[in-house]
């Protein structure tokens, strides 16, 4: 198969990607969209003071709430909880928080540091804005700016996970002594004026949970301090501007799990703290529930600025002071009016101009009218009842209008993928080329320009180009699959049919697993059967060792707790393994080389010595060194390479992913080579075509392929991770470092399974795991919908993005693990002694 084929599948991969997030979760941002003024009455505050501590979960919070914000809630003020959507990450947290949008998950592939989409948020909306925070944080606002938000940073080397005190205060006391430097030098000039914000972002208690974790004193101190500093800024505050014209918020853009990490959907981390006191602000001393974005409207009220032109959020009308209903009405209605402005364009997006008003439009503009002339009438009790109930309907109507082509766009999504696995069926079979088909191929180009044009017309009405692209996409898959399938002549199946219901139902217990963990051990289990079957005169350790393999996806997930016992018994087996090993052929210098690493990672591991310097980078600089010292064959180079991993996985371990490794190694050690014999007869290394009996191999690679990933973790293991598994490497917060850490623990035994399929299959079967990969998410496209749970979402989220990338991954490992297996010192140094023995 040539590299047109291997460029084209893709970019069908990564436009399927793209394509089921965007169909389910598109941009939510409408550009041109114009503001709703602010009632027109005074607003009940005159400035605002936003306190965000980054990573403080409700339940710490709420379990031993600090004296000062535990006053305010009994006497002052208003509370409850945050509710969060995922991913539990900063830069959405605080885009829900300002701007009462959740983006879409585009911005997940971009970065949150960057501004993958512009965005209006109330420091926009606002007079003036100052921030002082995270360099991670405070920019993106800066940047998406209409000159109104001033903001400065610390350097991002203070955001250091040593877990020491005094480096985690540094970094919110410096936030505090800000605030109170331009209290000095510029609260004066701004006194008499009103719509202003200040923007204090705290990111003591992350950094304190990552590097200490939620339940330690570490964490509960940095809440205790910030508590105190609040308590010291409202009090300076009151008494500088002296006009009662200040409220407060104080919350938290995501929560933190027991172990130290965010980015799923557990209450710990989609549960923050919201206090809010001060000017214009109930005091109801009961609890009330918000989601992240209704603090959006609520800070637009308060102020009485406009509300962000994309804001989603809920206006939580009960945090307003109850002696100003009025004002209450008309925020509620101005916020009625900015939702039904968003139906109205998207309406439009999906219908195109020109278009005529939908139903919901018309109910909405009724409602509306209606709201107002009972507020003009006195009769505001009955006002807000009429616009509660319109902003449930104008956000039934937004999602509505989101989803419209949804099910068109999932058809032609459908469509593209059937006709690339078809393709790829095709391909992989290099069936004989047929020379009397030329009227079959003829009329498949007349049906395709046909079919173009009507696509073309049905969908010219509509604005964008998501219709027109899909549908053109779905038409060109399709072509060229049916063009390719009249070019060759079928002959019958060869081979039996109990292997094809193998390999359909080793596929379908697969496609559990992608959700349920221990059906990937159910798998394995089923795979021993199939093996002994396929290879008569296999190795028995292949059984043995595949029944062992199997009990990890049966195994807690690794992360909520240190096993650092785990770790060492893995690296004591590698190291016992190599000096008692005679059929590898490892040379003394190799054994004494590997030895050194084995007991400096052991140092390390137990903290002996601190890797953080150079020690750890050098292991895992010198693992691709070590790797080429090993003999080139076969079973030689996959030894060296799970060898030579070992260490480098081992620094970024906490539990049994080493041991993991050293399972997958053997048993990889203990299939049998391509020329062995089996069922089959002779296997022959290079042969193209695939037979029956060569989709059951396929199956046994692509399992091992989701071992690779789900034998010691599930689907939020990435979005989820544990910035102690890169503890032996950094400790400063660096996302890039950290992430491609993480990265290469994952790699490592995915890029074992890439040199078991360079080596120990025929080149065909690689073909075949990416058929059964790209069969295997097929379904889990339809299981990501944008309705349910959070957490539901973002699992389905997960187990679809995993799926669609694995066949991808594994054609990048496929060429990545060529020097692994092929690289060789010794292959120089006969070059050498060649060259000089000519001379």
């Amino acid at each position: 198969m040539g590299y047109l084929l291997w460029t084209w599948g893709l970019a069908l991969h990564f436009t399927i990607l793209w394509g089921v997030l965007d169909v389910n979760f598109h941009s939510p941002i409408l550009s041109d969209l114009q503001s709703i003024m602010p009632p027109p009455t005074s607003p009940p505050a005159k400035r605002l003071i936003l306190f965000v501590a980054d990573g403080l979960r409700y339940r710490t919070f709420g379990d031993e709430p600090p004296p000062y914000l535990l006053k305010v809630m009994n006497q002052q003020g208003s509370w409850g909880v945050s509710h969060t959507r995922m991913p539990t990450e900063s830069r959405p947290g605080h885009v829900a928080l300002t701007a009462g949008l959740y983006e879409d998950p585009s911005a997940l592939f971009k970065g949150w540091k960057s501004n993958p989409v512009d965005f209006d948020s109330v420091f926009n909306q606002s007079r003036m804005t100052w921030a002082w925070g995270s360099p991670d944080i405070i920019p993106m606002f800066v940047k998406a700016s209409k000159n109104t938000i001033h903001g400065k940073s610390y350097p991002s080397s203070w955001q250091n996970f040593d877990g020491n005190p005094e480096t985690i205060t540094r970094l919110d006391s410096w936030v505090f002594q800000q605030f109170h430097e331009w209290l000095e030098d510029t609260g004066a000039k701004v006194k008499q004026l009103d719509g202003i914000i200040l923007f204090l972002h705290l990111l003591g208690c992350d950094t304190a949970g990552h590097a200490t974790k939620p339940h330690s004193r570490e964490y509960s101190n940095c809440l205790i301090y910030v508590d105190r500093e609040i308590e010291r800024v409202t009090k300076r505050v009151d008494e500088f501007f002296d006009d009662k014209g200040t409220a407060y918020i104080f919350t938290s853009d995501h929560g933190m799990t027991e172990w130290g990490s965010h980015g799923s959907g557990s209450p710990d981390e989609t549960e923050t703290p919201l206090v809010v006191w001060g000017s214009g602000v109930n005091s109801s001393r009961q609890r009330v529930d918000v989601e992240q974005a209704d603090i959006a409207p609520l800070m637009s009220s308060l102020l009485g600025i406009s509300i962000p032109v994309n804001n989603e959020g809920v206006l939580p009308r009960k945090y307003l002071k109850d002696g100003n209903n009025k004002y209450g009405a008309s925020a509620l209605l101005s916020n009625v009016r900015q939702l039904e402005l968003q139906v109205r364009g998207t309406r439009i997006l999906n219908y195109g101009y020109g278009s005529e008003l939908h139903r919901r439009e018309i109910v909405l503009y009724e409602g509306i009218k209606t709201a107002e002339d009972l507020l003009q009438m006195g009769e505001v009790t009955k006002s807000i009842a009429e616009g509660e109930k319109l902003i449930s309907f104008a956000k039934e109507s937004l999602a509505y209008f989101r989803g419209y082509h949804r099910s068109r766009l999932m058809f032609y999504l459908t469509v593209t993928w059937l006709g690339w696995i078809a393709l790829l069926f095709i391909k992989m079979t290099e069936l004989p080329k047929s020379k009397k088909r030329s009227e079959l191929k003829l009329a498949c180009d007349i049906f395709f320009v046909c079919a173009t044009i009507l696509v073309l017309i049905s969908h010219r009405g509509t604005s964008g180009w998501r219709l027109r692209s899909y549908g053109l996409l779905a038409l060109l898959s399709s072509w060229m699959a049916c063009r390719s399938f009249t070019s060759y002549s079928y002959p019958a199946v060869r081979g039996g049919w109990y292997w094809i219901a193998g390999t359909l139902l080793l596929t379908t217990v697969m496609s559990f697993g992608l959700e349920f963990r221990w059906a990937l051990g159910a798998a394995t289990l089923g795979s021993c059967a199939m093996q002994a079957a396929l290879f008569k005169n296999a190795d028995h350790r292949l059984i043995w060792t595949a029944i062992i393999l199997s009990t990890f996806p049966l195994l807690p997930v690794v992360g909520s707790q240190p096993r650092i016992y785990f770790v060492l018994l893995a690296l004591l087996i590698g190291g016992l393994t190599m000096m008692v090993s005679k059929h590898h052929n490892i040379g003394n210098l190799l054994k004494i080389v590997e030895l050194v690493r084995f007991g400096t990672a052991a140092l390390v591991c137990l903290n002996f010595v601190d890797g953080r310097t150079f020690i750890s980078w050098l292991i895992l600089v010198s693992t691709p060194l070590c790797v080429f010292a090993h003999p080139v064959g076969p079973k030689q180079r996959i030894f060296g390479v799970g060898l030579a991993f070992l260490p480098t996985l081992a620094l970024l371990s906490v539990s049994y992913e080493p041991l993991f490794l050293v399972a997958l190694t053997a048993h990889l050690l203990s299939w049998p080579l391509p020329t062995a014999t089996d069922s089959n007869g002779p296997v022959r290394a290079g042969k193209k075509t695939l037979c029956v009996e060569d989709y059951p191999k396929a199956a046994f690679f692509m399992l091992y392929v989701l071992l690779g990933f789900f034998g010691t973790g599930n689907v939020a293991s990435l979005s989820s991770f544990d910035p102690m598994w890169t503890r032996h490497f950094l400790t400063v917060f660096s996302p890039f470092t950290m992430c491609t850490l993480i990265v290469l623990k994952t790699a490592i035994p995915l890029l074992m399974v890439g040199c078991a399929i360079r080596t120990l299959a025929p080149a065909n079967l690689f073909a075949g795991t990416m058929l059964l990969g790209d069969c295997l998410s097929l379904p889990v496209m339809y299981a990501v919908t944008p309705q349910g749970s959070w957490l539901d979402i973002g699992s389905a989220i997960s187990r679809f993005v995993i799926a669609i990338t694995l066949p991808c991954i594994m054609l990048v490992l496929h060429y990545i693990s060529y020097p692994l297996v092929s690289c060789s010192f010794r292959k120089f140094g006969d070059i050498h002694l060649t060259t000089k023995q000519r001379v």
